[in-house]
C-alpha cells in the first residue's frame, strides 16, 4: 500500500504546554474516527517547548490545498485549541509551517521468499 506523508510544525502560546498535552491525552473519539475515515493511518505529535511537530501518513493523496474548509468537528476542535495555539483567520486554523522531506529510510517493506 502506498502511503502519503505530510509533516509540519505549529506553535503554542507560552504557558499552554500542559493544557495542550492534556487535551491530546483526552482527544475526542469522534475526531480520531473522522481521521481514520479520511484515510489517516498514522498521526504523531511531538512537542519541544512550545513547538509542536506533526507527522501524518494517509492511504490516499492529501488535498492539494491545506486551506480547504474544515469539517464541523475539526472546526470545533480548532476553537477549543485556539486559546493555546497561534491561529489565523475566522476559523482559528492553527498556523502551521510545512516541512520538506529531505531523507527517509523505510525498511518496513514486505518481501516475499
Amino acid at each position: 500500500m502506498t502511503l502519503y506523508r505530510r509533516v509540519w510544525t505549529m506553535e503554542l502560546r507560552e504557558g499552554a504546554e500542559a493544557e495542550y498535552d492534556a487535551a491530546h491525552a483526552n482527544i475526542w473519539p469522534d475526531l480520531t474516527a473522522q481521521m481514520t475515515q479520511n484515510g489517516i493511518v498514522r498521526f504523531f505529535l511531538y512537542r519541544a517547548g512550545t513547538t509542536v511537530f506533526a507527522f501524518q501518513e494517509r492511504n490516499r493523496p492529501f488535498p492539494a490545498s491545506n486551506h480547504s474548509p474544515p469539517s464541523g468537528l475539526t472546526a470545533r476542535w480548532w476553537r477549543k485549541m485556539a486559546p493555546l495555539m497561534c491561529t489565523e483567520g475566522p476559523e482559528a486554523r492553527p498556523v502551521h509551517h510545512d516541512l520538506r522531506e529531505v531523507f527517509a529510510l523505510d525498511v518496513t517493506t514486505e518481501t516475499t521468499t
